[in-house]
């Protein structure tokens, strides 16, 4: 089945890409003003916790390239997608929709994560003690939200 991109869908990989374009933009500019040393990893209070060098910055935005390209491509495949229902002819479409929903939501989510890292990095700053907090929420809210539509959708009921 061949799942064409609803307006918020396509909006959404609009923005997931320019993120991804952004990260790279923003290290490729700053990249004489990076010192040295740059921060590499904050421990749970946003507080920097280790160093290393500034190439260690190119290994996020890489990371994110291949994430970006492993979800847009499994995106297109609803066949592989392993769903919490039967997935039937009748409801089959609305199950798909939902989960493809899931999918670009979480990239996009990925995507602003590593953004935010990503320049917090580069400019050598300590992450906001919201940060964590935040980041699980998010996440953990969009596949609750997901699943349990999902599950409502696999079910006939509406939504």
């Amino acid at each position: 089945m061949k799942l064409k991109y609803t307006k918020l869908q396509l909006a959404l990989e609009i923005i997931g890409l320019l993120l991804l374009v952004g990260m790279i933009v923003f290290i490729y500019i700053q990249w004489d003003q990076i010192p040295q040393q740059v921060p590499m990893h904050y421990n749970a209070l946003g507080k920097i916790d280790s160093w290393g060098s500034k190439y260690q910055i190119l290994v996020l935005p890489i990371i994110s390239i291949l994430l970006y390209i492993f979800i847009t491509v499994v995106s297109f495949f609803p066949q592989i997608w392993n769903v919490t229902v039967q997935v039937t002819d009748e409801n089959k479409e609305a199950v798909y929709l939902s989960t493809k929903n899931l999918i670009i939501f979480l990239k996009v989510e990925m995507l602003t994560i590593f953004f935010y890292l990503n320049y917090h990095t580069v400019t050598a700053q300590p992450l906001s003690i919201t940060f964590l907090p935040i980041f699980i929420i998010t996440i953990f809210g969009t596949l609750v939200f997901f699943i349990v539509r999902i599950i409502r959708v696999g079910n006939g009921k509406k939504t």
